[in-house]
């Protein structure tokens, strides 16, 4: 048991983190990863105008201004891949937008709304460890104790990155902004698509974009999945999206 609130501890801990000035890609990233935030980001230069999407469902530049006052690294990096036509799976693998969205995982480490690489793994492998002592015990025996510890051990293995701190800003944030046709939503605007994309996903953007998500890939499907070298090469050839 000691072990296991160690872990809990590691995991989890603490309770508030740094929340000034994050964009909505990062709140993105706190609720889904890379992947997540990357979303975001492409809603964002489309609404902008930065961004349309072809019949094949691929995403190129259709412009060449700025990305708009809350442009980031991560935008700026997004652009540079849709230089060419591409799904924004394989923009995922693109160098310069893996290197961004480490930037944004390593923000929020920093502002611990979400466990960091050592953390993780060190919390991983207490409860690991815990779990595996309290099947051996109920093998023995004490399954009433044993079985109720192996679970509690099993979900802190498979229990999302984020901290307790980025679970309160989530919640704190989707308190403020309800879901696209939730009652109580109003009007939604170009900013408040980005974030309502961000806490939503998939649900916000069937709501606010169902055509150009769907065409995009960015509800999933075979545009989404679609490779570089499908159609006909490029400089990330061969490349897989990011987990």
């Amino acid at each position: 048991m000691v072990g296991l609130l160690c872990a809990g501890l590691l995991r989890w801990l603490p309770l508030r983190g740094r929340a000034e000035g994050l964009p909505p890609a990062g709140v993105a990233a706190v609720r889904g990863g890379s992947k997540a935030a990357l979303a975001v980001v492409v809603v964002e230069l489309h609404l902008a105008g930065v961004l349309d999407v072809d019949r094949h469902g691929r995403l190129k530049r259709v412009v060449h201004g700025s990305p708009g006052r809350d442009g980031t690294p991560l935008h700026r990096a997004a652009r540079s891949a849709f230089g060419r036509a591409l799904s924004w799976a394989d923009a995922a693998a693109a160098p310069a937008v893996r290197r961004a969205c480490e930037e944004v995982r390593v923000d929020l480490v920093g502002r611990e709304l979400r466990c960091g690489r050592v953390r993780l793994v060190t919390a991983g492998l207490t409860a690991l460890a815990a779990g595996v002592v309290a099947l051996v015990a109920a093998a023995q025996g004490a399954a009433p104790t044993g079985v109720p510890v192996a679970v509690v051990a099993l979900g802190v293995l498979l229990a999302p990155v984020r901290t307790l701190a980025g679970r309160r800003l989530l919640r704190d944030l989707r308190r403020r902004h309800p879901a696209p046709g939730a009652t109580g939503a109003g009007a939604v605007g170009p900013e408040e698509a980005g974030l309502l994309t961000a806490l939503y996903g998939r649900r916000a953007l069937r709501r606010l974009l169902p055509d150009f998500a769907a065409a995009s890939g960015l509800l999933g499907g075979r545009a989404g999945r679609e490779t570089v070298a499908r159609s006909g090469g490029g400089p990330y050839e061969g490349s897989s999206a990011l987990s």
